[in-house]
């Protein structure tokens, strides 16, 4: 291990403890509090040095994150920003006004938790979230942004000293760990909230909000819910950009651009800016002159990102069902049906619900890849999600499986024009198995 030379710097040299913790990358996932609670304890808890917005959901927690940092850092705030999971590098998981923690920081500090590793026998999950606590503590952050990684009850995250929790929203997603309906997975979430601590919440039903409502009021805790609260209206969209007014209850904003575009980013944008405004509240400052610089500048990589280039190939990481259909949804407000090539991989066991019957209409060409990884799905299971051979002559839609990434990007390529646009998604593994390819 000491010769090895670790791919994930890119610098040339050898990172054994961060090779360390990718071995303890789980086949499967193991929730619980009991390891990281005490791992932090031994460490004299630096994840109760600085305050934390715990940032929860099944889709957008990533993007409202983003949006988060990027306003707090135009506001002159030291933010650390905690994501998960990462897309090409283990180090993208921890920054500090959006810069990557060096390797060689990173070793040291998972370094100092090997050393604990015979008595607290953490995950690598739980590794990265410590090391991120000891880094933010270290560099004495204003605040910090910690999205959390599964759930929320029992998530490695939770214990943050958080002064605002949020939940961007509610789909299935991760039933076999969650439960198999909005509301039980909702509970799960709701596991972030904490006494005399606000909740931001985009919940689109009558039912949710009230199911969070009890909830936070059993805990003696605000709700504020972007629903009802919020209201946008789209102004313009293009691959490149989007422009949307926005109003809060306490605000009216105004036209508000961003490089992040679709339905869902206007929704995650609402959810950022409430949370602003509940965190002036909570410390005393003023955040919201900052939020149109802050959206303006913001950008999360692989999320329906647009490459340069012609013709137009956009990379993005939706992994279910609600998040594939608002891709496509996006997909065909910049590009029309029959300009579109679709590759699609994903990992096994995945909730698909209405997802083929969305893509069928939204492409000419579908591309079906079974991704490297060992729990990704196999091309023949991709194919049985797309049969029935009237819904892809009605929409006279080529639907084939590739043998490999490689193989569907020189497919893929060989058709397209210079007008069409190939959006290659279904999960981070697929994003990343692409980007190689380029």
């Amino acid at each position: 291990m000491g010769k090895k030379r670790s791919r994930l710097s890119g610098r040339g040299y050898p990172f054994s403890n961060i090779e360390f913790l990718y071995s303890l990358r789980p086949t499967r996932m193991r929730l619980g509090l009991e390891n990281i609670i005490a791992l932090l304890d031994s460490l004299d808890n630096p994840h109760m040095g600085f305050p934390a917005v715990l940032v929860g959901g099944t889709n957008g927690k990533g993007s409202v994150t983003t949006y988060l940092s990027t306003i707090l850092t135009c506001a002159g705030l030291r933010v650390g920003t905690f994501y998960s999971p990462h897309l090409f590098r283990i180090n993208e998981r921890i920054r500090i006004n959006n810069r990557e923690i060096p390797s060689d920081t990173l070793d040291q500090l998972v370094g100092r938790l090997r050393r604990r590793y015979n008595t607290i026998p953490f995950t690598f999950f739980e590794g990265v979230t410590a090391s991120a606590a000891l880094y933010f503590l270290r560099k004495k952050v204003d605040i910090a942004l910690f999205e959390v990684g599964l759930g929320g009850r029992l998530d490695a995250t939770r214990p943050v000293n958080a002064v605002a929790t949020v939940i961007t929203g509610i789909s299935i997603d991760h039933s076999g760990h969650l439960g198999k309906t909005r509301k039980a997975i909702l509970g799960e979430k709701l596991g972030i909230v904490r006494k005399g601590v606000p909740l931001i919440a985009n919940l689109d039903t009558d039912s949710l909000i009230a199911e969070a409502s009890a909830h936070c009021k059993e805990r003696g805790t605000a709700l504020v819910t972007v629903r009802g609260n919020t209201s946008s209206r789209l102004k313009k969209i293009t691959a490149e950009r989007m422009i949307f007014s926005m109003k809060t209850d306490r605000y009216n904003y105004g036209d508000i651009e961003t490089r992040m575009i679709g339905k869902a980013q206007r929704v995650n944008a609402a959810t950022a800016i409430k949370t602003i405004e509940v965190l002036e509240e909570a410390m005393g400052e003023s955040y919201v002159r900052y939020i149109k610089e802050g959206l303006k500048k913001a950008f999360f990589p692989g999320r329906f990102q647009v490459m340069r280039g012609v013709p137009r190939i956009i990379l993005d990481t939706s992994h279910n069902e609600q998040a594939l259909i608002h891709s496509l949804t996006t997909l065909i407000t910049i590009s029309p049906p029959q300009r579109n090539v679709l590759i699609f991989g994903c990992m096994a066991r995945k909730e698909l619900g209405k997802f083929p019957a969305e893509a069928l209409k939204s492409a000419r060409k579908i591309i079906l890849v079974t991704l490297k990884q060992g729990e990704a799905e196999t091309k023949e299971a991709l194919m049985n999600y797309f049969s029935g051979e009237a819904g892809r002559l009605a929409n006279k839609v080529s639907v084939i499986a590739a043998r490999g990434m490689g193989d569907a990007l020189k497919s893929a390529k060989r058709g397209l024009k210079r007008d069409d646009t190939l959006l290659i998604f279904g999960s981070h593994h697929t994003v990343d198995e692409a980007v190689s390819h380029f």
